[in-house]
């Protein structure tokens, strides 16, 4: 008879040796116990229609199909049951999207034994695990994410404004474009800059890029019709000037203004 509170695992990874290894790492860890191995995905079907584990320690690159592939496939037939996964040799793995495929965790090449049995745990009781590094990989792609999808929510006229922007243009060169007053286009400006989160030129150019909301191949445009000049007021704070200094681009479309 098992004991109360035991986590059973089955463990599928094509290695034998770290089965081996692993297996007996986890023999040795109280509250846990590997009740299958696996060394193929109809091992692995096969292994789980015998025994109901808590967890699965799974290698991605079980099947050729592709980590992804074989998490979202695995997730579908057996939606409740946490998948806890482990690096591969390919070195090709992509933690972030396995984890949105469905994965409960993630152990890196670099995790050790008390890393496993901590995250066997937590995942089992329902939590998730990643390593501080996976953690701000993730938080990372987050904040990317809650920015463009910012882009996603301005006004046509505010993308309409952005886009003239980022390429270099005067807010008189677009209003003249778009015959509206200067101060429209001045206002359609500072909300847009609001919604997205940018306080500068620079910063709205490197945002630009960093969404391919702009192309690096084209040179940078010549600016307002007749070639005025910006006026001291609109022209880049001490600190722009230093972040646009950093990139070769963008010191040449500074140059300009």
């Amino acid at each position: 008879m098992e004991k109360p509170g035991l986590v059973k695992v089955v463990l599928a990874d094509p290695r034998q040796l770290m089965c081996e290894g692993i297996q007996r790492v986890l023999k040795e860890i109280s509250g846990i116990r590997v009740v299958g191995l696996a060394r193929s995905k109809a091992e692995l079907m096969a292994a789980l229609d015998s025994v109901a584990p808590d967890v699965v320690l799974l290698n991605p690159r079980l099947e050729l199909q592709g980590g992804t592939s074989l998490v979202r496939e695995l997730r579908k037939q057996l939606p409740y049951l946490p998948l806890l996964l482990l690096a591969s040799d390919a070195g090709s793995d992509d933690p972030v999207a396995l984890l949105r495929a469905g994965a409960k965790g993630y152990l890196s090449k670099d995790n050790d034994t008390t890393d496993m049995a901590r995250a066997i745990l937590k995942v089992a009781a329902g939590g998730l695990y990643v390593s501080a590094e996976l953690s701000e990989s993730l938080a990372e792609e987050l904040c990317a994410g809650l920015r463009s999808n910012s882009f996603s929510r301005l006004s046509p006229r505010e993308a309409e404004v952005f886009t003239f922007l980022a390429q270099g243009h005067t807010v008189s060169h677009i209003a003249q474009v778009l015959q509206l007053s200067v101060k429209t286009v001045s206002t359609h400006k500072s909300r847009m800059m609001e919604r997205l989160g940018l306080t500068s030129l620079s910063e709205l150019i490197q945002y630009a890029i960093s969404n391919d909301l702009i192309d690096r191949g084209a040179p940078p445009p010549q600016g307002a019709l007749g070639g005025a000049p910006r006026s001291q007021d609109a022209r880049r704070s001490d600190q722009d000037r230093a972040l646009v200094a950093q990139d070769p681009w963008l010191a040449e479309l500074g140059r300009r203004y």
